[in-house]
């Protein structure tokens, strides 16, 4: 099933709360966005200022950070389901995925727009989903990055049943193209939590996926 996966990007806890609020009831999965400032130039909320959100929500946490490995533990006592790390930002990926295996969580590797899909190759059997970047990470509202859309065919050739996410300037005018090549869920971020109607933007998205 193909899938809007809101995403949420923020350093303040308010509008965290608030996101969260907002999408109950109208999301199954929501995408937090965590940074440590270093990975990339921005900071986030704390982890832990999730509360008890997964108790509501299927909780995706991508962590743009360096030693994603050191956040695990935060991730599990926040009840993250699915956690994804940036291949550029594991000095071991596989000793990153050991970890994640031991945490019980759905393991996503996220690839950055340079990144060729050659270098998953070592690591995709272990992989629950991977997730494309379309935009250069740490920021929202950036320009969609249409070159990347080829690593989704790549990736199934790797490993034809893995599950393909994409994450970057996700909207309205790029929402198709992205299904299009095959992707099976897309986070929007500023698409939808950005608007002054998130519950309408984000059914807006998934309307024009289903058309």
């Amino acid at each position: 099933m193909q899938r809007i996966i809101p995403a949420i990007l923020t350093a303040d806890p308010a509008e965290l709360r608030e996101g969260l609020k907002t999408l109950k009831g109208h999301a199954n999965w929501v995408h937090v966005d965590v940074m440590d400032g270093k990975f990339v130039p921005n900071t986030s909320v704390n982890l832990f200022e999730l509360g008890e959100a997964s108790q509501i929500f299927n909780i995706e946490i991508h962590l743009m950070v360096e030693s994603p490995e050191k956040y695990f533990e935060d991730c599990k006592g926040i009840g993250a389901k699915r956690v994804i790390f940036h291949l550029e930002a594991a000095k071991n990926p596989a000793e990153v995925l050991q970890k994640m295996e031991e945490c019980g969580f759905q393991k996503e590797i996220a690839l950055n727009p340079p990144t060729p899909v050659s270098k998953l190759a070592p690591y995709v059997e272990r992989l629950d989903a991977v997730m494309v970047m379309s935009v250069n990470p740490g920021f929202q509202q950036q320009e969609f990055i249409s070159d990347v859309l080829s690593k989704v065919s790549e990736i199934r050739r790797l490993k034809q049943d893995i599950l393909v996410g994409i994450d970057g300037g996700i909207n309205e005018q790029t929402i198709k193209q992205a299904f299009g090549a095959g992707v099976d869920y897309a986070c929007a971020g500023s698409a939808v939590m950005k608007t002054s109607d998130p519950v309408a933007a984000l059914k807006h998205l998934q309307e024009l996926i289903s058309q």
